[in-house]
């Protein structure tokens, strides 16, 4: 029979390991149910004047607020262009040498950090990166060194290079730049601009490379004398895909030739002689950057002095609605002012109502929203800067 004793100290010892068990249990519900952030929006702004510049790279869970600040943004010295796969983001800042920083969230602050770093010695800056797989991605460097490193962008790891120097093996070249790119299939395009030693243009052509990514070998440079100067990546886009596959790839053009469209039909790896989009004609002066939204309804932006298109004097880019299908120009969006559009003319699609620019100028720097329905525009957010980069992630 037990006793007294006994009875008391076995209900103790129960007690503790109850007590015990129940705290651990108290101690894996926190862990578990500790907050979680989340990160749907990725945004880049710039603040200060040329060298002095900084990047602001924030997450965000929505786009619902009337003005952001830089209090939970990661900062990154001078300017960065952005580019994002998936979840993750991947800055470029112009600073030898080329220096691809990728960064994640983290979920109990929403804040970007640090996961890697890809350099290329010899080199100043990443130009273009193009996203193939988990595994598989290419970017171009230039500022020094122009070449196409391939790279693993789970690992962040250097695993090959696309062997483009026989492009480079022409008279009179002063650097050649890698700016703008579209995968398509089995195929990369990327463009290519050969730069004289006067710091212009060398031919009066647009430039692309075709690689083959089965092989990873350059399968040959495609040219058009109707436009040139294919010469924009980052937040400014000159390349497009539709649905039905065929890609249009926007020239700036120089005093000689146009600023245009071309077309490279689904399935070949030409320009179609038969389609050419005369942005000047169009719009009434030249242009840069091309933003496609299916139906043939695409946006660019008019330089409206032409002896300006680096902006010394202040913003000088004006946002034109086209038609790639008809050829022709709906007019100036209404309602904004001129841009800086040859540092950010950013164009991102929110959702099926309604689209996203940038609008950066001496006064304000803002996302703005387009109605598709109607065409109206209207301030949706202040941003702490030049607004670079606008990602939804997936």
């Amino acid at each position: 029979m037990r006793t007294p004793t006994f009875s008391r100290r076995l209900l103790a010892g129960t007690l503790a390991a109850a007590t015990l068990l129940l705290g651990a249990c108290e101690k894996n519900k926190t862990k578990s149910e500790q907050p979680t952030v989340a990160v749907n929006y990725a945004l880049s702004t710039v603040g200060g004047a040329f060298p002095n510049q900084t990047t602001y790279i924030q997450g965000l869970a929505d786009l619902n607020a009337t003005t952001l600040d830089t209090r939970n943004a990661q900062e990154q010295a001078s300017f960065a262009a952005m580019w994002h796969y998936k979840k993750d983001l991947y800055m470029s800042k112009f600073s030898a040498p080329a220096t691809l920083t990728k960064y994640t969230f983290d979920p109990a602050t929403g804040r970007p950090v640090e996961a890697g770093r890809l350099v290329v010695p010899g080199a100043n800056t990443f130009s273009d990166v193009q996203f193939i797989s988990d595994t598989e991605a290419y970017a171009s460097v230039g500022g020094g060194l122009a070449r196409l490193v391939k790279f693993n962008p789970t690992t962040f790891v250097t695993t090959g290079e696309v062997d483009l120097s026989r492009l480079q093996r022409r008279t009179g070249i002063r650097s050649t730049y890698y700016l703008g790119s579209m995968v398509r299939d089995s195929k990369l395009f990327w463009a290519v601009y050969f730069e004289n030693t006067s710091f212009g243009a060398l031919t009066d052509s647009a430039h692309v490379a075709v690689i083959d990514l089965t092989t990873g070998r350059l399968e040959k440079l495609i040219s058009d004398p109707r436009t040139s100067t294919v010469f924009s990546s980052g937040a400014i886009s000159c390349f497009s895909k539709d649905a039905n596959g065929d890609i249009y790839v926007q020239g700036d053009g120089n005093p000689r030739v146009p600023s245009g469209v071309l077309r490279i039909k689904a399935g070949e790896t030409r320009f179609d002689p038969a389609y050419f989009f005369d942005l000047k004609a169009a719009t009434g002066k030249d242009c840069k950057g091309l933003y496609h939204f299916g139906n043939g309804l695409a946006f660019t932006t008019r330089i409206e002095d032409p002896t300006d298109s680096y902006e010394f004097k202040g913003p000088n880019y004006r946002f034109y609605k086209v038609d790639l299908n008809a050829k022709t120009s709906g007019g100036a969006l209404p309602g904004l002012p001129l841009i800086y559009g040859s540092q950010s003319s950013l164009m991102r699609k929110f959702d099926e109502q309604n689209l996203l620019l940038s609008v950066n100028t001496k006064t304000e720097n803002a996302l703005y929203q387009y109605k598709l329905s109607d065409g109206t525009v209207s301030k949706k957010m202040d941003v702490p800067g030049l607004l670079t980069g606008l990602a939804k992630l997936n």
